[in-house]
């Protein structure tokens, strides 16, 4: 949602009425999913220290759009590659200040790696690609249906039940993003024309 604001905030992109109120409710329907897995687990309902960062979110969605407008000129290659370089300032002196202590599993240290190259600078290859090609404001609302793609994979990965709840959350986020769609592009502007007299 902060995604598809900025892009139409930066890039001008317009949208109609309904493509708004599916995103507004494709988000409301993620929130609510995750509420309910936090009751079904016992933890309730609260927030964390991470939940208050909301210049991360914004922070992101910038880079996302602002990513997707220069896509066209550099490649989507060079965009991630140069957001890398640039944010090693930020990045760096954050690492060696959060190092652990104690000396980390194996599998930790590949996990990280993993998604450090797939999830962090080579999804990106595809992603700001796809934003650039369809609009920004447009294929942000692919990002509802993260959560849902993530539990999709844990089932045969880590063999974790698909439950109804889940798979009816889905679905409904599913149609939200394909209903946003079709309101996506602006509503056509009609003029009237005058008949000519003769």
């Amino acid at each position: 949602l902060a995604t598809a604001a900025i892009a139409a905030w930066v890039l001008h992109q317009r949208a109609r009425l309904g493509f708004w109120l599916c995103a507004v409710l494709g988000s409301a329907l993620v929130v609510a999913f995750s509420l309910l897995r936090a009751h079904q687990q016992g933890h309730g309902f609260g927030f964390e220290w991470a939940d208050v960062l909301l210049g991360a979110v914004l922070a992101a969605s910038m880079g996302y759009v602002y990513g997707a407008q220069v896509t066209h000129a550099l490649g989507a290659e060079r965009v991630i590659c140069w957001v890398c370089v640039m944010a090693l300032p930020i990045t760096l002196p954050g690492a060696l200040l959060t190092w652990p202590a104690h000396p980390v599993n194996p599998s930790a240290w590949l996990g990280l790696v993993y998604v450090g190259v797939f999830s962090m600078w080579a999804g990106f290859f595809a992603w700001y690609r796809g934003m650039a090609m369809g609009g920004a404001l447009k294929v942000s609302q692919t990002q509802l249906l993260q959560p849902f793609l993530s539990i999709l994979a844990a089932v045969p990965i880590l063999g974790e039940p698909l439950e109804w709840v889940t798979l009816a959350f889905a679905l409904a986020v599913m149609a939200t993003v394909f209903l946003g769609k079709r309101f996506s592009a602006p509503a056509p502007v009609y003029s009237r024309t005058s008949k000519e007299s003769s």
